[in-house]
């Protein structure tokens, strides 16, 4: 018996030390990343351990609230942090803080001035708005103001432009704060000398509106508290000026004599005021475009007997010049006007007269005129050239970006995929920031949802209220979620486009439909829009249908009721491939195509001889699926052009319509919904409306993916890292139960798989992430290890940063992702889906490599993520022994050795 229990103890004693040999030799493995990095290069750094953690080149830790120690090369060195003798408050103000060395003040500051560091000049015009660039000094009185201040949006800085040079009086271009939101929790820290507390590269963007350049003087800030500041600890926080003077946080520089009278405004560009007057007359003159002209305030007393608007090129006015018909495009003799706006339009190129005037013929009198100088150049549409990243970001492209007038910008062949979560055409003032802008509102952004996606489009995007183009630096399609510019076109100063004229400007190019019916309830709407003028009918066709189904509707083959055959009808679908299509076709019989003859169903492009000459009249405006809606715009000719064509009738017309499947040929196969009955649609009606349809039932639920683990083995075996689609509802908002940018982490070619790992093991990463965070932050996706679920590392608050773990990278590589123009929602299963990724990488592509030893230490969840952006990763499943089963198990070694020597 004694014996049989030294042999178990013996058994119990190996076992024990067994597992925490292994556990210890493991733990002395490295971590290490390679490839482009922003933190780690593994050909000349090397990682260290320290007190049983893995630390990587640079990573800090704390190990108390006074001890900080860096890894350095492979060597960890501490800092004990000493606290000052002067705390820079009471004893009795002393706040002590379980989480700082040393203890706390309330936080004070008084200001004693302000300065504006900027010595740049530059010429100016009324209605022009202009960028710069400034810095900003802060003079503190150390006596009266803490040790350390810090904290979220802590400071304010108002800028504006001023008459006075103290910047009394009104405050013109006023923007309430420059700061962005890292500007306004700038921390203060009392340092020796004289050295001041400034802000640098701060800009601001003057709009010379609503004053003359007799107000435009001064450039002015005021330096300020935040409306709501947040100190760190929420201790007190005091800010005033020395003595309270309100004057030492203002600071004024003149902008010097450089501002020349208003060019472009809102009207147009100033062509001047009326001189030589007689009759009352008076007003200004603004230049629309070259061909039209804006009076503003004009007046006459209408008592000339024989008077006109006249324009000529000789010298002076003279009888010698050419009739401008009236506001109300007649040549009558003008009337009495008092204080009138009104838009006229000239017989030529403005720059082809010399002289605006009010000339009576029978007086040969000058009532009173206008010069027009020789070198004036009207305003036009400004082309800022093409849209997009390299690489895309989002697939977000278009081929011409165009100003056209000083509310609405032209997006020439938009294409963008439509997955970003919170994406708007944007603008704001100055570079891309986080900081500032505002959504632009579009009949495509949902009412506030998001943009829906482009194939290819022009696009109209039109400011609103009072808003005008030249308020702006740049616009853009922009991610509010994620805080992400995926495109975006720079806005020049001095801008000279025509102004925007409700009456006389461009219509979107999906305008509201006017009038509508209900084809099936719930399924299919029909909409259009007559436009006798330019001889069209424009129709919109709505319905929840799928990929590959059409939505057809056309006039009846029969006068007397709803009949298929012989119906002349535009069918509509965007296929499994994302591509929208709209044709014209004749319903000879019921049956499928044949090309040869012309029998069946078939486009008019392919009747053959039946169709000798016929010709597809249908053009595709645009398209778009927007949560299980299918909508595409399409228009056609009211008159038939050719012999397969039936005309559009502003009469009661019978009307055929259907919905099915298209063949692998991309035509029609037979229906699986068509009318039951006769069906008839009034095309003249003025107030029928267009009904919104409902979202799809099968909308409302939605079973996310299931997507397999992924189990690799240890290193050398790889698992590779690219970015691709998010999948939507089924896919990463579905799994992760959070909603991502449009883009997530594929491992292995699964999307954001659970990852299973052992502890003590080195895995290895390959990583095509991105590595470009100069210009493009939207292609750079550095891969990491962490311990909070959200990721983001880069984007996070100084106190956000302290909260988290990294346990490996970051490391990008070169960009390689996934790209796929299918719908997910039309997917049951991720395996369908990824059938339809395309791979994107450059040529001789060079990866990131991460390899991570996971740390005995290591919880039994950590996530792997995005550095730069949060919501990119999913789950790691830690198993194995830990360190602290370690303890226990040579604890148990232990006391087995205890019992064993006493048996």
């Amino acid at each position: 018996m004694e014996r049989k229990g030294r042999v178990i103890l013996i058994g119990w004693l190996f076992a024990a030390l067994r597992i925490g040999f292994f556990t210890y030799a493991q733990d002395s493995g490295s971590s290490s990343a390679s490839g482009e990095s922003p933190i780690v290069n593994p050909d000349r750094t090397k990682p260290c351990s320290f007190r049983r953690q893995l630390l990587v080149h640079q990573q800090e830790v704390r190990i108390d609230p006074c001890t900080l120690c860096t890894c350095n090369n492979g060597r960890t060195s501490c800092i004990i942090e000493r606290c000052p003798s002067d705390g820079g408050c009471l004893p009795w103000e002393i706040v002590i803080i379980p989480e700082e060395c040393c203890p706390q003040c309330p936080y004070k500051m008084v200001v004693e001035n302000t300065n504006i560091l900027y010595e740049e000049t530059f010429e100016f015009s009324e209605g022009f708005t202009k960028r710069i660039r400034f810095a900003l000094d802060v003079g503190v009185d150390k006596r009266q103001s803490s040790r350390i201040v810090r904290g979220t949006n802590l400071w304010k800085l108002s800028a504006w432009i001023s008459p006075n040079e103290d910047g009394s009086g009104q405050k013109f271009s006023l923007e309430d704060q420059v700061f962005n939101y890292s500007g306004a929790e700038q921390e203060y820290i009392k340092k020796r000398g004289s050295r001041p507390w400034q802000w640098h590269e701060l800009r601001y963007t003057m709009n010379f509106q609503g004053g003359t350049c007799d107000d435009y003087k001064y450039f002015c800030v005021k330096f300020d508290e935040a409306d709501e500041p947040n100190p760190t600890y929420e201790l007190d926080f005091t800010f005033r000026p020395v003595d309270d003077d309100e004057a030492r946080l203002i600071d004024c520089v003149p902008l010097g004599e450089l501002c020349t009278s208003a060019t472009s405004t809102e009207y147009g560009k100033l062509l001047g005021t009326f001189t030589n007057t007689a009759h009352g007359v008076a007003g200004t003159i603004y230049v629309i475009d070259a061909r039209r002209i804006w009076l503003r305030g004009f007046s006459y007393d209408g008592q000339g007997p024989d008077a006109f608007f006249y324009v000529g090129s000789t010298d002076r006015p003279s009888g010698n010049g050419v009739i401008i018909p009236n506001e109300n495009e007649q040549t009558s003799v003008l009337g009495a006007y008092s204080d009138r706006n009104f838009i006229l339009t000239l017989p030529e190129d403005i720059t082809t007269y010399k002289w605006f005037s009010v000339w009576c013929r029978q007086a040969g009198a000058n009532f009173g005129d206008i010069s027009i100088p020789a070198n004036f150049v009207a305003p036009a549409p400004l082309d800022l050239g093409s849209f997009g990243f390299d690489p895309k970001v989002h697939d977000v492209s278009a081929t011409k970006v165009t100003i056209l007038n000083t509310k609405q910008v032209k997006f020439t062949n938009l294409v963008y995929d439509g997955e970003g979560p919170e994406a708007f055409f944007w603008v704001g003032g100055g570079n891309v920031t986080m900081a500032g802008g505002k959504r632009v509102p579009h009949v495509d952004d949902n009412n506030g949802v998001k943009l829906r996606a482009y194939t290819g489009e022009d696009v109209i995007v039109t400011l609103e209220g009072t808003d005008r183009i030249f308020n702006f630096g740049y616009i853009s399609i922009w991610c509010a979620l994620a805080l992400q510019d995926f495109g975006n076109a720079v806005i020049p100063a001095d801008l000279n486009v025509p102004p925007y004229v409700a009456s006389g400007n461009p219509s979107p190019i999906m305008p509201e439909f006017p009038n509508g019916k209900v084809l099936k309830e719930d399924r299919f709407h029909i909409c259009w829009k007559v436009d006798e003028a330019a001889g069209t009918l424009r129709l919109r066709f709505e319905g929840t249908v799928k990929r590959d189904e059409y939505m057809s509707f056309g006039i009846s083959g029969s006068q007397t009721g709803t009949s298929m055959p012989e119906s002349d009808v535009i069918v509509a679908y965007i296929g499994k491939d994302g591509e929208a299509g709209a044709m014209d076709y004749y319903l000879q019989s019921r049956s499928q195509c044949v090309p040869t003859n012309g029998d069946g169903a078939c486009p008019d492009v392919l009747m053959g001889s039946a169709g000798a000459g016929a010709t597809n009249d249908v053009t595709l405006l645009s398209s778009r699926v927007n949560r299980g809606i299918t909508t595409i715009d399409v228009e056609r000719p009211l008159a038939a052009i050719d012999a397969k064509d039936k005309a559009i009738s502003l009469e009661p017309t019978y009307v055929s319509w259907a919905i099915g499947e298209l063949n692998p040929e991309k035509r029609v196969s037979k229906h699986s919904l068509v009318p039951r009955g006769d069906v008839q649609v009034d095309f003249s009606q003025e107030s029928s409306s267009c009904p919104r349809l409902a979202l799809p039932a099968g909308d409302k639920d939605v079973t996310p993916w299931v997507i397999d683990d992924l189990t690799p083995k240890p290193a050398p075996e790889v698992i590779t890292a690219h970015i691709g689609p998010s999948g939507g509802e089924q896919g990463y908002q579905g799994i992760a139960g959070q909603v991502g940018w449009g883009i997530a982490w594929y491992l292995n070619g699964l999307l954001v798989p659970e990852l299973n790992v052992q502890r003590n093991n080195i895995y290895k990463f390959e990583i095509y992430g991105g590595n470009d965070n100069s210009t493009n932050l939207a292609n750079f996706h550095p891969f990491y290890i962490t311990s909070d679920s959200d990721g983001g590392y880069n984007q996070k608050t100084a106190k956000g940063k302290e909260a988290e773990t990294i346990y490996a990278g970051p490391s990008g590589g070169e960009l390689c992702d996934f790209t796929s123009m299918a719908d997910p929602k039309d997917f049951d299963t991720f395996e369908k889906y990824a059938e339809t990724l395309n791979k994107t990488c450059p040529p001789m592509l060079k990866p990131g490599i991460l390899e991570w030893t996971v740390d005995p230490e290591t919880p039994d969840v950590v996530y792997y993520q995005c550095y730069q952006h949060r919501y990119f990763g999913w789950k790691i499943n830690v198993s194995g022994a830990s360190q602290t089963a370690v303890s226990f198990a040579l604890m148990v070694a232990l006391l087995a050795l205890a019992v064993f020597n006493q048996i």
